[in-house]
């Protein structure tokens, strides 16, 4: 009887450290298995190119040409007329060779869109109210938008 007993603590332990042993195999196994896919993530994202954010600086250089342009007198003037031949002139002597860029004219409540078709680039905008001066006649207060994109 006594043995017995023995016997049965003892398969009881046995299955117990059985159990056991299964438990850390699996635990072991989740380890690998996150690692592995941590490593594969990290292998996929170091293949991928780097992009610069370039935006900052086109953003600026954006700002800085529209407050030459709405700066002088007689771009202003033709602005308010809706008429942005010249304007785009003086533009296009500033923008950098790499930059294509279109302007539009429009009401200050109204939405400007690009004139272009440009599709799949990234296009940079942004935009300057202009209002004529109090010296002149008074004229409808105008937005000049300026696109911007990479050729």
């Amino acid at each position: 009887m006594k043995k017995k007993k023995k016997d049965r603590k003892e398969k009881t332990r046995m299955k117990k450290k059985k159990k056991d042993r299964k438990a850390w195999i699996r635990i072991v196994e989740a380890f690998l298995a996150c690692v592995i896919i941590i490593g594969a993530v990290l292998i996929i994202m170091a293949r991928q190119e780097p992009q610069i954010d370039i935006s900052g600086t086109i953003y600026e250089k954006q700002n800085q040409i529209l407050n030459i342009i709405t700066e002088n007198e007689t771009l202003r003037a033709e602005i308010l007329q809706d008429q942005n031949t010249n304007v785009n002139n003086a533009i296009s002597k500033m923008v950098p060779a790499s930059w294509e860029f279109s302007t539009n004219i429009c009401d200050i409540g109204k939405v400007c869109p690009n004139p272009e078709n440009v599709f799949e680039r990234d296009v940079y905008t942004t935009e300057a109210i202009v209002i004529s001066n109090l010296t002149y006649k008074p004229e409808i207060p105008r937005k000049l938008r300026f696109f911007v994109w990479m050729k």
